[in-house]
Parts: structure tokens; C-alpha cells; sequence
């Protein structure tokens, strides 16, 4: 009898398991996609206009600073030989990701410009399997080009994506979009239209939670080798594969003298050809938008000029770039002393007594570790109902286990927020207890 019950549970335990794997794999592959028209949505895009489009292409690769680095209608213009494709994406996915999906688009002629943003996370092989899920939705086909390990990874992050999924299907809307961070903001050739985007929106004029630094300890081993990898790979296509500095923010910039030396490091390190001056990565603030690595529509036009120069004096084309550059345009922020709209580590850090904590709406940016130390803190309330208009950085909750609650109808989109997305499972409606 004993052994009939041990059995029947095993047996029913098999069933349970197989059930709900059967169950997430309906939600997931099944329900309609939900992550469409959200930033992560044109990934898809990316990839088919990357294997679609014939003749020579240049192929801009990245993160996000790609996306809204470069006008690649000029670049036809002016390199007439080429067709232009950006494959710049959001950095959250990880370059890595970039790398891989793009091998099988990359062809004979083909000029691939690797410019990742000056960051640890960019310069390593990290990935983040939900958000390669949310790019992947309605076209799964996209997960066959990715390596072994990085699939390994994604497993433990489908139940949740799933879950998400019915939940939205459930209430009848999909994820809302914040700001220009949406599909529709793409062009045909993959560029961020910064139509609206003409000034710098940052309190300081950059964000102080991002500051960037020339050391070569930012640079992983393991990421090199596989940059020289990819290299030999596409050079074995017929492809010639370079890198380029990507714009970075002067403010932001904590030790400029020492871009010269990690410049002489990299051309050690690559097998490859690194472009340009890298002096002229380094841009004035007034060219940025929302973070330190985003061009606004004038600084986009004076980083894709510096480019054609740069390509035509790889390819021994002397010829003048015959393209008039903007204005800088005026100086829209508060000097780093006043910071009138920043909220500072300084205002409650250390206070072991506050539990709950509000940000006025009138903040424009949260420095990081505001919060170190709170130990009663829980609950952030923010009264900013559009989260793109409060730039946060990636350890704001460091020293506290507190969660942050925003305005009800706002949370989807704080959710989705290119700043705001790494706390998206400590995001909450205020309504909510």
C-alpha cells in the first residue's frame, strides 16, 4: 500500500510540474506579444533590416548611444557606396547580445564600427535575459542566434516574463511607452529621430550617477577576447570590423588625462583597427540629451560628420565632409553647486529613524546611495508621474530595503524606463500597501 501511495504522489507530482511548465510555455510563446511598440521592441526590426538589406552596409554596433548617436541618412549621403544600418540598442541587453545577433547579417564588403559606451557593463560580456525576452516576444526565432550560455541563462528568467505577459493580456493593455523610448521614435535605418530631443535635459547637465572613467580595469579580459573573436570571424566573412570611441559627456568625464594612455592600452588589446581621434569623443555638454552617452539632434549631426571623416581617412578618401553643422545649443542646466532640482545623498543618508520618504515632483535627479544607511526606510514615494523626466542611477537603493512607489498610472511606465527598469520588481503603484 505504501508503495502505491509513493507511486500515485510521484506520479501526481510529475503531473503538477509538467502542468505549469506547460502552463508558462502557453503564456509565453502563445498570448499575443505584448512588447511591440516598446523601446526593446525594435530589436527585431534591427535584425531584419541587418540581413535584409543588400550591397555594402555600414554597420553601426552598440547600445543605445549608437541608437541616438548617429544620422544614417546623412551617411549614405556622403558615403555613397554603403548603405547605412544601426544596430544600436538598449545597453541594458548587453553588447554581447549585439555581437551575436549581428553575425549572421554581417557580409562580404561590409564595415562593422563597434562603439560601445564607456561603462564597465558595456565593456563586459553581461546579458540580461528579461529584457532579451521582452525584445524577443513575437519573434522567437531571434533566440536561435544567441549563444548556449546565455540561453542557459534565460530559463530562470521565463516564468516571470510569462506571468507579465498574461497579466497584461488580463487587464487588456499592453506596457505603456515612455517618452521617445518606443518603437515608433526609430526610422527606417534603426536611428533614434530626436525630433524634440534639441537640448541637454540633465539637472547638472549630466548625470552624476554615471560618471565615466578612462581605467583599464572597466575593460573585461573575457570581453576583449571576445571582441577579437567577433573580429576574425567577420574578417573571415570579408568584412572589415573597427572601433570607435563612443560620444561621452565632458561634465561627466572624472579623468580626461588619462583618455591617452587607455587609448594606447586598447590599440594593445584589439587585433583590430580602432577609428578617430579619441579626443573627439569626449563632447561638450550642450550636445547631450538625457544621459551621458545620448546626442540630442544637433550633437547626433556633429557625431556622424566626425564619423564620415573618420571612415573616409580609413579608406584614403581625402575629400571634404561639405556638411554645415548646427549651433551649440544654449546652456539649460543648474551649476553643480546650486543643483536646486537634484535630491542629494546628503538629505537623509545615515537617518535611521525615517520611514517613509517623499521626492517632490520638481526633482529631476536622485543621486545614487540617497538612501545608504536608512535602515527603518520603507517606502521612496515619488510624486513624478512621467519617469523619464527624473534620471536615477543603478544603485539608489543600495543600504536600504526599501521600496519605491510611484503614481498608479505611471508604474507600467516607470517599469519600462530606460533609467528606472532595474528596479522594476521594487516598483509599486502608491495606491499599493
Amino acid at each position: 500500500m505504501k508503495r502505491k501511495t509513493t507511486i500515485f504522489i510521484i506520479l501526481a507530482a510529475c503531473f503538477v510540474f509538467l502542468a505549469e511548465q506547460a502552463f508558462f510555455l502557453i503564456c509565453g510563446f502563445c498570448l499575443p506579444q505584448q512588447y511591440g511598440d516598446t523601446f526593446l521592441g525594435e530589436l527585431k526590426s534591427k535584425c531584419a533590416l541587418l540581413k535584409e538589406t543588400e550591397g555594402r552596409k555600414i554597420v553601426l554596433l552598440g547600445g543605445s548611444g549608437v541608437a541616438f548617436g548617429y544620422d544614417s541618412r546623412l551617411i549614405e549621403q556622403t558615403l555613397k557606396d554603403y548603405k547605412a544600418v544601426n544596430f544600436g540598442m538598449y545597453a541594458g541587453l548587453g553588447t554581447k547580445v549585439m555581437l551575436d545577433l549581428s553575425e549572421d547579417g554581417i557580409r562580404e564588403g561590409d564595415l562593422v564600427i563597434i562603439s560601445p559606451e564607456q561603462d564597465p557593463q558595456t565593456l563586459s560580456d553581461y546579458f540580461h535575459g528579461e529584457y532579451m525576452w521582452q525584445a524577443a516576444d513575437g519573434a522567437f526565432g531571434l533566440l536561435s542566434d544567441l549563444k548556449r550560455e546565455n540561453l542557459e541563462q534565460m530559463l530562470g528568467e521565463f516564468p516571470h516574463f510569462a506571468l507579465q505577459k498574461l497579466k497584461y493580456v488580463l487587464e487588456g493593455k499592453r506596457p505603456e511607452t515612455d517618452g521617445v523610448y518606443r518603437k515608433s521614435s526609430f526610422n527606417e535605418y534603426g536611428d533614434m529621430e530626436t525630433d524634440g530631443c534639441e537640448t541637454n535635459r540633465m539637472a547638472l547637465g549630466y548625470d552624476s550617477n554615471q560618471t565615466v572613467r578612462f581605467d583599464e580595469e572597466i575593460l573585461q579580459e573575457k570581453f576583449v577576447s571576445y571582441l577579437n573573436a567577433y573580429a576574425t570571424k567577420m574578417e573571415q566573412k570579408g568584412a572589415e570590423v573597427w572601433y570607435r570611441f563612443a560620444p561621452v559627456n565632458r561634465l561627466s568625464v572624472e579623468n580626461p588625462e588619462a583618455l591617452a594612455a587607455y587609448y594606447e592600452m586598447l590599440q594593445d588589446k584589439l587585433d583590430f583597427p580602432i577609428i578617430g581621434n579619441p579626443e573627439n569623443s569626449i563632447m561638450d555638454a550642450e550636445w547631450f540629451f538625457d544621459t551621458n552617452f545620448h546626442l540630442n539632434s544637433g550633437g547626433k549631426t556633429v557625431n556622424t560628420v566626425q564619423l564620415i571623416r573618420d571612415v573616409k581617412a580609413m579608406l584614403g578618401d581625402s575629400s571634404a565632409v561639405e556638411v554645415s553643422l548646427p549651433e551649440k545649443p544654449e546652456k539649460t542646466w543648474d551649476d553643480a553647486e546650486s543643483g536646486e532640482n537634484v535630491w542629494k545623498t546628503e538629505s537623509c543618508a545615515g537617518n535611521k529613524d525615517i520611514v517613509e520618504v517623499m521626492i517632490p515632483k520638481n526633482i529631476t535627479l536622485i543621486e545614487d546611495g540617497s538612501f545608504d544607511g536608512c535602515t527603518k526606510l520603507k517606502r521612496i514615494v515619488l510624486e513624478q508621474d512621467d519617469p523619464s523626466a527624473c534620471l536615477v542611477g543603478q544603485h539608489l537603493l543600495d543600504g536600504t530595503d526599501a521600496d519605491i512607489y510611484v503614481p498608479r498610472e505611471a508604474l507600467s511606465r516607470y517599469k519600462l524606463n530606460y533609467s528606472w527598469s532595474v528596479y522594476a520588481d521594487r516598483l509599486f503603484g502608491a495606491s499599493d500597501k
